[in-house]
């Protein structure tokens, strides 16, 4: 069985370009293949239509994990596709005022209720990938701006949390920023392992622990992290700040022990 759900802000681009069957979207390739595995892959791509240009990205999933498919039973209560997960995480993100990537489609093939293949696609973000501004950038800012910078992170993570949403991949290189100076417009991505209605304490301080892990000393000294701390704690939370930044900390040490120091 195949099924196809469009947005209908895109609809009408994608059946300009032809792209109307689950195969035309999973078989299409003209674009730029930018990231690829055995399991699944991620095509840019652009569309034409009424001398309007956008610009997408899809994920196809080609074989997809059990647990993964085991982590949507928990997440939604039933099986879904790794695509129509990722599309319900982002609907539910910009539900909440959470800025994501804008889903346009996604598509699922099932046999017997169960996952052969999927893909989802979104329209391309504005603004930057978060590391690749700290890089190009922290340098020539001032410090003020840097302090704004992660306390924009810090009230965006905390919105995050009090919508009752985990992320565990919430690494600094999956939020982009805009620029409106004197304010920075966040938005996150990479969403295959968010995770809905939870206010665990601790998945919040395990997001927070990747979070820290990514924000390299070349960067962001301990002044900026309690910057950030105090941020985020500032209002709405109802624990002991010391124990709960030393708890990220031991957390963050653990991460920094089993893996390479990110580099960006």
């Amino acid at each position: 069985m195949q099924t196809i759900e469009l947005h209908p802000r895109f609809a009408a681009v994608f059946d300009h370009a032809g792209l109307r069957t689950f195969e035309d979207f999973f078989d299409y390739s003209r674009g730029q293949l930018i990231n690829s595995n055995k399991k699944r892959d991620v095509l840019a791509f652009s569309l034409t239509k009424d001398d309007t240009t956008r610009h997408f990205y899809m994920k196809r999933f080609r074989r997809p994990h059990f647990k993964d498919m085991l982590f949507t039973l928990r997440n939604f209560s039933r099986l879904c596709s790794q695509a129509e997960c990722e599309w319900k995480n982002a609907n539910f993100l910009l539900a909440n005022d959470i800025d994501t990537y804008k889903p346009a489609c996604f598509g699922a093939e099932t046999k017997l209720g169960i996952e052969t293949r999927s893909f989802f696609i979104t329209e391309k973000l504005s603004g930057t990938c978060l590391t690749d501004y700290v890089r190009n950038n922290w340098n020539r800012i001032d410090r003020s701006q840097k302090t704004r910078i992660v306390e924009s992170v810090a009230r965006f993570t905390k919105k995050i949390h009090d919508a009752g949403i985990s992320m565990p991949d919430l690494y600094l290189w999956h939020f982009f920023v805009a620029v409106n100076d004197p304010q920075y417009d966040l938005a996150v991505i990479d969403l295959h392992r968010m995770r809905i209605n939870t206010s665990s304490r601790t998945q919040q301080i395990r997001n927070l622990a990747a979070l820290k892990f990514s924000m390299t000393d070349t960067y962001f000294d301990d002044d900026l992290w309690n910057t950030f701390i105090d941020a985020y704690t500032s209002s709405g939370f109802d624990g002991d700040k010391t124990r709960f930044d030393a708890r990220i900390s031991a957390r963050a040490r653990l991460l920094t022990s089993r893996r390479h120091p990110p580099a960006y």
